[in-house]
């Protein structure tokens, strides 16, 4: 079992957040038909270990509160959400805080087992994009078939979003996506929205996350 806990970089995302200069200066529709939310105080777990294990994938579900999901492509929600990445990864997102205390709940319990557990909060940036024309913006840069019947609520995948890397999820409302997407690229990803968007409408937003 390895460990690798980053207090200080939790404690600094959840003073600072990376966007705030984007924010200050971003334009917003008077009426708009997206609008895009800043998450911040949000932290983020990667966790790997085999799920044929299932001492490991249980001990890991009962620290959360909630399963690991183990169906290709999916997330499951509760008091954090926690993204399938692939057959044996996934990435947890919850309060920054949070994610502090959680890394060191989940490394005791993961102790005996073949597992990885690393706080990686100062290298993702998370938001939420709400609205009737959210499908058809995010089609503008990216691949995935975005109909609701291909790629609805509870679904994930890493997938490209103009030329950034993101995670792309759909939350219980069709009309509400997640994205997650690294640090060094949220500026762009906000740029790169705000311009696919504005013909729609578009406002953005800090969204105050405990």
């Amino acid at each position: 079992m390895s460990e690798q806990v980053s207090d200080d970089m939790s404690e600094t995302t959840a003073r600072r957040h990376g966007l705030e200069r984007f924010l200050s200066s971003a334009e917003s529709a008077a009426e708009a038909r997206v609008d895009i939310g800043i998450m911040s105080r949000r932290g983020f777990l990667n966790i790997r270990l085999d799920p044929r294990n299932g001492a490991a994938a249980e001990a890991a579900g009962r620290v959360l509160g909630q399963p690991l999901p183990l169906a290709s492509n999916r997330f499951t929600g509760g008091e954090h959400r926690v993204y399938w990445l692939g057959p044996d990864e996934w990435l947890i997102e919850t309060g920054a805080k949070r994610a502090v205390k959680l890394v060191g709940e989940l490394a005791v319990a993961l102790t005996d087992c073949h597992a990885t557990v690393n706080d990686v909060s100062g290298g993702h940036i998370a938001l939420r994009v709400t609205g009737a024309d959210v499908r058809a913006v995010l089609a503008k840069g990216c691949a995935l078939d975005l109909h609701p019947r291909k790629f609805g609520p509870g679904q994930c995948a890493r997938t490209g979003l103009g030329k950034a890397n993101v995670l792309l999820a759909v939350d219980d409302d069709a009309a509400s996506c997640t994205i997650l997407v690294a640090r060094s690229y949220a500026g762009y990803l906000c740029r790169w929205l705000a311009h696919a968007a504005r013909p729609h409408g578009v406002q953005f937003s800090m969204l105050q996350q405990i």
